[in-house]
């Protein structure tokens, strides 16, 4: 997959940053275009730091979303010799600071709010009845092994060399057999850090569905334009998060399995989930456990 970046200071910023995944670089890109969008079009680099940083700093913006723009500041300005540090430190303190306290906010509105996961496990039945198999499929991985948005950017395959030769591939499979199916992923937001994922998969609604997509087909994407062609990666947290319940999106099925492992004394499961995710148990806590004061 060839990203073309979309002006020069982020092209070098790419090329200096050799490690950069594809999936990282669609989110730079997103969110690159994001800053143009509220900058008038003008570049990070003929821009000051106070600039960016006052124009950043509105309340209108999520702090998160304010934390993804001054990343891409910081990135691009780095690549390019210009000054960054007050924008890092403004991030790392300030903002810092704001990030906690609307977590803390959110997270105590959801301990109210965040469905039971027996609500998710009845909607995902539903699914399977109406013979909704995209939207099943993409639930039942999302909530039995926690993955992200990404990860479901995948090929449907009878072609058993995937298992073999797919380390080498960018691209996320479910190969299918008469008996199980093997979920491998090879394009995930921490591939860098934990390389190729593999499960096997032996629920045989799943493997139902699985086959009634792929029908006489060699492979297909799972997810795919009306015309047959598969979607952006810049499209799918939104084509995904329609497909949840109640529209919830990805991350709070995450929460909701957390917040029900948790409940169950369930450490296993919490492990299995940081494993499945390709996430540090410290990441895991710190982001998706309601309960997290810090």
């Amino acid at each position: 997959m060839v990203l073309k970046p979309i002006t020069k200071e982020l092209e070098q910023a790419f090329n200096i940053n050799e490690k950069l995944g594809d999936s990282s670089k669609v989110i730079y890109r997103s969110v690159y275009r994001r800053f143009l969008n509220l900058s008038d079009h003008t570049k990070l680099l003929d821009m000051s730091e106070a600039n960016i940083i006052k124009l950043v700093n509105d309340d209108s913006i999520p702090p998160k979303s304010q934390e993804s723009l001054l990343d891409v500041a910081v990135l691009v300005r780095k690549a390019n010799n210009a000054s960054y540090e007050k924008i890092l430190k403004y991030k790392t303190i300030q903002l810092k600071k704001s990030i906690e306290k609307r977590k803390f906010e959110k997270n105590e509105k959801l301990k109210d709010e965040l469905p039971e996961k027996k609500q998710i496990e009845r909607y995902i039945k539903t699914l399977e009845n109406n013979k909704d198999y995209v939207s099943y499929i993409v639930n039942y991985l999302l909530l039995n092994y926690g993955v992200r948005n990404l990860d479901l950017n995948l090929i449907i395959t009878s072609d058993r060399d995937v298992t073999t030769k797919a380390h080498k591939s960018q691209i996320n499979y479910l190969y299918v057999t008469s008996t199980y199916v093997i979920y491998i992923r090879n394009n995930y937001k921490t591939y860098q850090t934990y390389g190729q994922k593999k499960l096997k998969i032996i629920k045989k609604s799943f493997l139902n569905a699985c086959k009634q997509l792929l029908g006489d087909n060699y492979d297909t994407p799972l997810l795919k334009l009306k015309n047959g062609d598969p979607i952006s990666e810049e499209s799918i947290g939104r084509v995904i998060q329609e497909m949840t319940y109640n529209k919830i999106g990805e991350g709070m099925y995450f929460k909701i399995n957390i917040a029900d492992s948790k409940k169950a004394n369930n450490i296993k499961r919490i492990r299995d989930l940081s494993n499945h995710r390709g996430s540090s148990l410290e990441v895991i806590f710190a982001e998706y456990d309601i309960d997290n004061k810090n």
